[in-house]
């Protein structure tokens, strides 16, 4: 056999070679992507670049709920808004952003960081019994809620009922001014500080200053924490009214709450509401799932009707999500 009967069949075998490795270098780089596609999960779909779970009630818990892109996406009036689904093993899973980052007024959201700081301070003076007597200054803020009168006597427990059901800026202020208003403004910031909400800052106690900023990442992260160390805040958030009973034991105000979705969207855990003319409408909802009981939260800020959109971003998530 001469060299040209040689040269031939080796050139064949090189080639085989070299193609044997090109589809083998392909298969170890893409081969995943492609067992996804046609052979591992072919009930999978392909939309644009992102491959989807099926429809299948077996998927686990833990990669619910998942989207079902027959719902069209929703549209938002408001400045910024959320819908987050958190649990204490698990990330917060977000549902719904839109600018979640922006830096806005929150008008009387701010009272849950007023509440914070009552509950958490070491001053002998926020202890839930004890009184304090309503100054002129209190009920000289802006505002109707509450119906506070120089010269009554209330505890701080009362003042915080009546604080976070009529969002209340007299109670607001009241419960500063036993720590001092200044002083009480800074323990705000710092407890912002500690929970690392860096995008938040305060001016006032109540919320009626432009200046009392944050974001709605910002105030997922404070119902968070209020959710996990203060589940008092949420029991007294939940109710539509309230008796209240003054330390003298007498009956004194009939609370209502400013939460007009409290008994018309089922499953509330509880929810604040803020409003200025800066501000416009804000309102900050937490509902339990009934599915895995996980808490929902919802935020919307800079809305020309909180409560509307809000609604309308609970019903689009029971419909755009499966659990």
């Amino acid at each position: 056999m001469n060299f040209k009967q040689l040269i031939k069949p080796a050139i064949v075998l090189f080639s085989l070679f070299i193609v044997f490795l090109v589809v083998w270098f392909v298969i170890m780089i893409y081969g995943k992507n492609i067992g996804e596609i046609f052979g591992k999960n072919p009930s999978a779909s392909l939309i644009g670049n992102e491959i989807l779970p099926p429809e299948d009630p077996e998927i686990p818990q833990n990669l619910k709920p998942t989207r079902d892109w027959s719902v069209d996406d929703i549209e938002i009036g408001a400045k910024a808004a959320v819908c987050a689904e958190i649990s204490s093993t698990d990330k917060n899973r977000y549902l719904f952003e839109e600018n979640e980052d922006k830096k806005l007024p929150i008008a009387s959201l701010t009272k849950l960081m007023t509440a914070l700081v009552v509950l958490e301070s070491e001053n002998e003076g926020y202890s839930f019994e004890k009184v304090t007597m309503i100054s002129q200054k209190s009920v000289d803020q802006e505002g109707g809620q509450g119906l506070l009168t120089p010269g009554e006597i209330l505890s701080v427990r009362n003042l915080l009922y009546i604080m976070l059901i009529e969002s209340s800026n007299d109670a607001a202020y009241s419960l500063a001014e036993i720590e001092g208003v200044k002083q009480f403004v800074g323990s705000m910031n710092l407890k912002a500080t500690e929970l690392g909400l860096f995008d938040t800052s305060f001016e006032d106690i109540a919320g009626l200053s432009p200046d009392n900023y944050s974001t709605v990442e910002d105030l997922l992260k404070l119902t968070k924490y209020l959710l996990e160390e203060h589940p008092l805040v949420w029991e007294i958030l939940s109710l539509d009214e309230f008796r209240l009973i003054t330390p003298q034991r007498k009956f004194h105000h009939q609370l209502l709450s400013t939460n007009e979705l409290l008994g018309v969207v089922p499953n509330i855990v509880g929810g604040k509401t803020g409003e200025t003319v800066e501000a416009k409408g804000c309102l900050l909802l937490v509902l339990k799932n009934q599915e895995n009981q996980n808490d929902m939260i919802y935020i919307v800020l800079g809305s020309d009707d909180r409560f509307g959109e809000t609604q309308k971003l609970i019903n689009w998530v029971n419909s755009a999500y499966k659990w």
